[in-house]
């Protein structure tokens, strides 16, 4: 099956939708941006995603929903507003500078149903913490911030420093998809070493190792301009008409968000 079979099923379930990404498969994808019906959807969905925030920034004093929150306007209002900027700004504070502690304890325990709708994984609280961190801070035009620019040294000198991240498939993934989004670290030593890592691991056939988010590597490496990710990009490719469910998604438990990820990825190569 080409990717052009693929086509006419694979964004059936974005239609309709009023989640962040089907809103923005609808305005990218399907060319609903310019109707009545897509912004009146999109104006109570930011309005919903908006709902409840505190004067400190954050909503419900929780990382993980704001940074859920964050992601949601991203794909939604796309541009930094002064509220996102507090929101950042919270996140910082409590993931990178002050106090990083009771983000831990919060990060400790997450399960993966907590982070749906983000692209990360549980792993290690400091990776995943400030791989969200690093993530929203770049896709919000915040990237040359001076303590969002010394948190990606850290992390790339921790990748660099040694094997022992490179062991661990969550924290891998966690990494990447903060290093995969900045303009600078996308080509970096420590992000060069993930994309290789991943190659290492990877089957003739396309597929990586249990434990390795199939999902989210993909779409991490298909924001990366690096002709090693592309190699297993095309390999991985070749398995998706396979997996793909009757219904044109991909995925079990969250199919939009699995489809969303497979998509998107296939259209940054071009593949669709």
């Amino acid at each position: 099956m080409t990717f052009e079979e693929l086509t006419p099923t694979c964004f059936d379930i974005f239609r309709g939708s009023r989640t962040p990404c089907g809103l923005y498969a609808r305005q990218k994808w399907l060319g609903e941006g310019g109707t009545e019906e897509w912004r009146r959807d999109f104006q109570q969905t930011v309005a919903e995603l908006m709902e409840g925030q505190s004067a400190d920034g954050s909503w419900g004093s929780s990382f993980i929903k704001t940074a859920q929150r964050l992601f949601g306007l991203h794909l939604t209002v796309r541009n930094q507003t002064e509220d996102i900027r507090k929101a950042l700004d919270w996140m910082a504070a409590h993931a990178l500078l002050e106090s990083e502690e009771i983000i831990y304890i919060e990060m400790g325990d997450i399960q993966e149903s907590s982070l749906e709708g983000l692209p990360f994984v549980p792993g290690d609280s400091y990776f995943l913490t400030h791989g969200i961190m690093l993530f929203l801070a770049a896709i919000f035009g915040r990237g040359n911030d001076r303590h969002v620019v010394d948190a990606y040294d850290r992390l790339a000198e921790k990748v660099s420093g040694g094997r022992d991240v490179l062991s661990r498939y969550d924290d891998m993934n966690n990494i990447l998809r903060a290093f995969a989004v900045h303009p600078v670290y996308a080509e970096s030593v420590a992000t060069a070493m993930i994309v290789e890592r991943l190659a290492e691991v990877q089957d003739e056939d396309g597929r990586w190792p249990e434990g390795v988010p199939f999902y989210q590597a993909m779409n991490a490496l298909g924001h990366l301009a690096s002709p090693q990710a592309d190699r297993q990009l095309d390999r991985a490719f070749l398995l998706l008409s396979g997996m793909q469910n009757p219904d044109g998604t991909w995925g079990e438990a969250q199919k939009e968000w699995s489809t969303f990820l497979i998509v998107h990825a296939l259209k940054n190569k071009k593949k669709l």
